[in-house]
This record gives structure tokens, sequence and C-alpha cells, in this order.
């Protein structure tokens, strides 16, 4: 036996399952945007926290490899306020600072280390003699004076300073190509315990 629905009962049937169909599909929407944002604050919470750990891994105190200083920092040996900044690839550079410059060996580049000296002492004091510096790659030391290669501002021209004065200069670094980890450091050459700190190179 079929009954037949009054026409205006049809429509009614009609739209409350159109309703019931749209209401289904906001929620599912609804969900994914939820599910969306969720993603959304995730990878925000990840990307603060890589920041965090990029600056707890710039502000090491400079003792060893493992807590560098953050490049540009300013560090106090014998009687020097002193910044060393770097290039770690400068060979075409100091190729062409003097013709009798010699090329690196095969698997090697040279680098070049800048230091900056204020001098903090009573009479008078020389950076070249009372700073060991390099770069340290992969747990070797590379001291600028295994590299003879003359460099523009070299240090070793630089003259000796009063109180209060600045000198600065650059030295050659021949280090090997592709170690994963390079650091600048810095040496004093009078201090009995031997002071040394590690700079991240920038």
């Amino acid at each position: 036996m079929t009954i037949e629905l009054p026409e205006i009962s049809k429509r009614l049937l009609a739209v409350s399952g159109a309703a019931l169909i749209g209401l289904a599909a906001l929620t599912a929407c609804g969900g994914g945007d939820a599910d969306s944002g969720s993603d959304g604050d995730t990878g925000a919470a990840e990307e603060a926290g890589a920041e965090e750990g990029a600056d707890e891994a710039a502000s090491g105190d400079g003792s060893s490899p493992e807590s560098p200083l953050p490049a540009g920092t300013s560090v106090e040996i014998t009687d020097w306020t002193v910044t060393a900044t770097g290039a770690l690839d400068a060979t075409e550079e100091i190729l062409a600072a003097d013709e009798y410059n010699e090329a690196p060996a095969d698997g090697n580049q040279q680098g070049l280390v800048t230091l900056e000296g204020v001098y903090n002492g009573t009479e008078s004091g020389s950076l070249w003699t009372d700073a060991s510096f390099g770069i340290w790659a992969d747990g070797t030391f590379y001291d600028s004076l295994d590299c003879m290669n003359t460099v523009e501002n070299d240090l070793m021209d630089a003259p000796d300073v009063s109180a209060g004065s600045t000198a600065t200069g650059a030295a050659c670094v021949e280090v090997p190509s592709g170690a994963e980890t390079y650091l600048i450091y810095v040496e004093d050459l009078w201090a009995v315990d031997g002071t040394q700190y590690f700079i991240e190179i920038g």
C-alpha cells in the first residue's frame, strides 16, 4: 500500500534533509579547520623552539668548542680587549695580496682571521706577540703562524700601542676544506692557566 504525501510535506522533508546534509558538511569543515589550526600552532611552537635552541647555541661562554661565543664577541687576554672576526675561505684574496704567496695544499683552503685589540696596560703592548690565534676545525688547532703568506693589513706589521689605543691586523690560517665545524680560537700567551676562547666565525 503506497501512501501519497501532500506536496507540502514532500517539500518539508526535502528541506529538512538538505539542512541535515549541510549541517554535516559544516561540521566536517569545522573539524578540518580545527585540525589545521592545531597544525599551525604546532608549527609555530616548533619554530619558536628552533629559534630558542639557536639562541642557546650562540650564547656559550667560549670556554670550549661545544659552547662558542657568538661572532664578534670581545674577550679579555693579558692586557687586551680583543675582538676576532674571520673569513673562512679567503684563498683568492690572500693569493692576490702578494705574488710570492703560496697556494694551499691539496684539500686545504686559506682563511683570514682579523684581530682588533684595545690595549689596557700601563706602558705599551704588541697584539701580535701577546695573542696566539687561529682556526679550530673538527678538533684540530690551525695556528696563524703556520701560514706564512702575507696579507693586507698584516698583524705582524701592526705597531706597538700605548694604553687606551687600538691595534688591528689580519693573518692567514690554512685549514682543511670540508670540515663540519670551524671556530676562531684566541689564546692568552702569558696566562698561567692557558686561557683560551672559542668564537664563531662571522
